[in-house]
């Protein structure tokens, strides 16, 4: 649609923005034809686009507009019931002064809406349509009492630009939508939102109608992903992507985000096959840290699960590598290996022989030793070894076979040199 609309085509959008079907239209356009022909009766031909501008909002307050509501922004509503917020009163108001060919232009400040007459005088006139003072509110003392204590808005003077924003006709309906869809997202239904904001940019392809798009895309997409519902919004955004030249770099990160958090549950739930999966399907939508990161988590934990089963030396081989290549530090590398080797030592000390169970694990590599929970483990494996000869040499004292006990308890203390129980019992068997 090309600026500034018809009143048709001005009236017919503002319906459509507040809800309506395109074939339940009609009955609310022959409402506004009735109300602009019944304008007529308090405009003249001498009167000025001041004059008209101020008789018009008296003519509405008078004739359609009730009660002041924070919330109705749509016009059927209106129409209906003539209940009123600032964007549907400010959006009538625009009509019927369209009807007259007022030029008339909406203007948005950060929570308010309301009208401007361009032309008179230096800045214009403003009119706040939500009261019947609000024709050039400025320059009238009973206009405040009337309007901030009933719509808990402060009026923006013409003189504050920054604070002020020229919106044209799309956007000014567009509002309508803009309200619907803050409203839903106040109930947490960012879907249906969603859904808004897209029928926004669609009706209008405003910036504005796109920067409420993207918001909305942002709110589905971050309530998705405190569902977990992270494949929902990762499709979200992917679909949102493909129709944008330029996509947002913030709803870039979310995206990323939440292939990091899809990638990030599967490990913590120990779905390794599935989270290496996902990483090769969505790993371009990450940073690049981020998904060098969750490469090293899959390949650490992999190699954790490895390190729980049965021994195997080739897992050794790729503990060290791991840690040479940084996916393991020193340290971790070598605790799970120390962990793999304690698993089999202790299914060998299962049968009783904890002599053989030490002696395995006296096998792993030098950098495994090291490690502070290899030698935690090396240190219990030992005492248990020692009191095994301890308990051979005692049984061959108490069958008065002196000589094989002596032998063993040499055996043992070739083994264990340090063993402080093995000393004891060589100094009562001594000669």
């Amino acid at each position: 649609m090309k600026e500034p609309l018809s009143v048709q085509e001005l009236s017919e959008l503002s319906l459509l923005s507040s809800g309506l079907a395109p074939g339940s239209l009609a009955p609310y356009i022959k409402k506004i034809e009735n109300l602009l022909q019944r304008s007529e009766s308090v405009i003249t031909f001498s009167m000025s686009e001041e004059e008209k501008g101020d008789a018009l909002l008296n003519f509405l307050h008078e004739n359609l507009f009730r009660r002041y509501v924070t919330e109705q922004t749509r016009i059927d509503v209106l129409l209906d019931r003539g209940t009123y917020n600032c964007v549907s009163s400010a959006v009538i108001y625009m009509i019927i002064t369209r009807y007259y060919s007022i030029p008339v232009i909406g203007i948005l400040t950060e929570d308010h809406a309301f009208c401007h007459l361009p032309y008179s005088g230096s800045e214009g006139i403003d009119v706040e349509t939500t009261t019947l003072h609000g024709f050039d509110p400025g320059s009238r003392k009973e206009f405040q009492s009337s309007f901030s204590g009933r719509t808990g808005y402060t009026y923006v003077p013409p003189g504050n630009y920054s604070a002020r924003q020229e919106i044209g006709d799309l956007d000014m309906a567009g509002l309508i939508l803009k309200n619907r869809i803050v409203e839903l997202q106040k109930r947490n239904r960012q879907m249906e939102a969603l859904t808004l904001a897209a029928d926004h940019l669609a009706l209008t392809g405003s910036d504005l109608a796109r920067e409420d798009y993207y918001s909305s895309l942002q709110n589905a997409a971050s309530y998705m992903n405190s569902r977990g519902e992270y494949q929902g919004g990762i499709d979200l955004l992917t679909t949102a992507a493909a129709d944008e030249a330029d996509f947002p770099s913030f709803l870039v990160e979310t995206r990323s985000q939440l292939v990091y958090n899809a990638v990030a549950e599967l490990l913590n739930s120990k779905k390794l096959d599935e989270a290496d999966d996902y990483l090769f399907r969505h790993g371009s939508f990450l940073k690049e840290s981020d998904r060098v990161n969750l490469e090293l988590q899959i390949a650490s934990r992999y190699l954790e699960q490895r390190a729980s089963g049965p021994f195997n030396p080739r897992l050794i081989e790729d503990l060290y590598t791991a840690q040479e290549r940084g996916v393991l530090t020193k340290n971790r590398a070598a605790s799970m290996a120390a962990y793999h080797y304690s698993i089999e030592s202790q299914k060998i000390a299962g049968s009783e022989n904890n002599t053989a169970a030490y002696l395995f694990y006296l096998k792993a590599p030098e950098w495994i030793q090291s490690d502070r929970e290899y030698r935690r483990i090396r240190a219990v494996l030992m005492d248990n070894t020692a009191i095994e000869y301890h308990n051979r040499v005692v049984q061959l004292l108490q069958d008065g076979r002196e000589d094989e006990a002596a032998a063993v308890l040499e055996e043992g203390l070739q083994l264990i040199p340090s063993s402080s129980l093995l000393r004891q019992d060589k100094r009562k068997i001594a000669p």
